[in-house]
């Protein structure tokens, strides 16, 4: 796994998105929108030798670009490069408009449910994190599927804007670019878009990680299919929490994933601070053997404290790798 480490610094919170609560994310996006205060927790990264760190596009929302701005700037002090896994939105098109993604979720719903029971329903409607969404159960619950004849016809990338989106990055070290989630619904409804997806992005020069939160059904879906990915950056944390369409369909497809070669990346390992540290990267790095896990933290303290376990977490388990040797 050259240049990817096994810690890797995230970066929803640094955004102002904390999954606790809209006056703890105005706390952040208050919080963050001061360099200063960027650069401390990246500091406290770099200080641990946690080079890689994850990034939104510039468009994801108004804290992006600072984000962005801050790492540059580190790289001149620091007079290093730091490397990135860059989070890219598919811009998918429905007859020419962006999609609806209520009707993209509701389209999983129903396969999802189909394959696997009426436990699905369940896991997307109480979600805690799928509920920090403006009236989510409601939306869902009254969005009609896309219908398979009308995706077939429809549906679309908007290949400029993909790719403008990506040559923002040109002057950045990007060590993956990442695709987000909208690759489930491509390997659902469309999986001859996200194979030119994959094709295109690489023949920009760029390794690539697909976004998935429905790991537990995209994984098998395009395996044998698809070439040129490297892996998957995917929810990966004790409760289930976002790990569609149930978590031991997605525990499943981790490990066939990783037993096909590729990539495991872990997100949301502490299931937006529902989950304890220590017991969040036990589970992540023993039981799930995953390759790399990122971390979101919001303060000094958090970072140090959170690095600090994963560091101890990851000597253990070389120590007993060495012994087994």
């Amino acid at each position: 796994m050259p240049g990817l480490q096994r810690v890797i610094l995230g970066n929803l919170p640094l955004l102002g998105i904390s999954y606790q609560g809209i006056e703890k994310d105005r706390e952040y996006k208050k919080k963050f929108s001061d360099k200063n205060e960027l650069k401390l927790i990246l500091r406290v990264g770099l200080k641990h030798k946690v080079r890689n760190l994850s990034a939104s596009s510039f468009n994801f929302n108004e804290l992006a670009p600072l984000h962005l701005e801050v790492v540059k700037e580190l790289e001149k002090e620091e007079n290093m490069k730091i490397p990135l896994i860059a989070c890219q939105g598919i811009p998918i098109e429905f007859q020419g408009q962006r999609i609806d993604d209520y009707r993209r979720w509701a389209t999983h719903l129903k396969y999802e449910t189909n394959e696997f029971g009426q436990e699905v329903e369940t896991r997307y409607l109480e979600d805690p994190i799928l509920n920090f969404r403006t009236n989510w159960k409601e939306n869902l619950s009254s969005s009609k599927p896309y219908d398979k004849k009308e995706i077939e016809n429809n549906l679309s990338i908007n290949w400029r804007q993909w790719e403008e989106n990506i040559q923002k990055f040109s002057d950045y070290e990007v060590e993956f670019m990442e695709p987000g989630s909208e690759t489930d619904f491509l390997a659902l409804c469309r999986i001859d878009l996200l194979e030119e997806l994959v094709d295109r992005t690489r023949e920009l020069g760029y390794k690539i990680l697909l976004g998935s939160h429905h790991l537990g059904s995209t994984a098998y879906m395009i395996k044998g299919k698809i070439e040129g990915y490297d892996g998957f950056v995917t929810p990966v944390n004790k409760l289930g929490l976002m790990m569609f369409p149930l978590q031991r369909k997605a525990e499943e497809a981790i490990k066939e994933v990783r037993k096909d070669g590729k990539l495991i990346i872990a997100v949301k390992p502490f299931a937006g601070g529902r989950i304890e540290p220590k017991k969040a990267l036990e589970y992540v790095f023993n039981k799930m053997e995953v390759d790399s896990c990122m971390i979101g933290v919001g303060s000094v303290e958090e970072a140090e404290f959170d690095i600090q376990i994963a560091e101890n977490i990851l000597k253990t388990i070389d120590q007993i790798g060495t012994k087994t040797l």
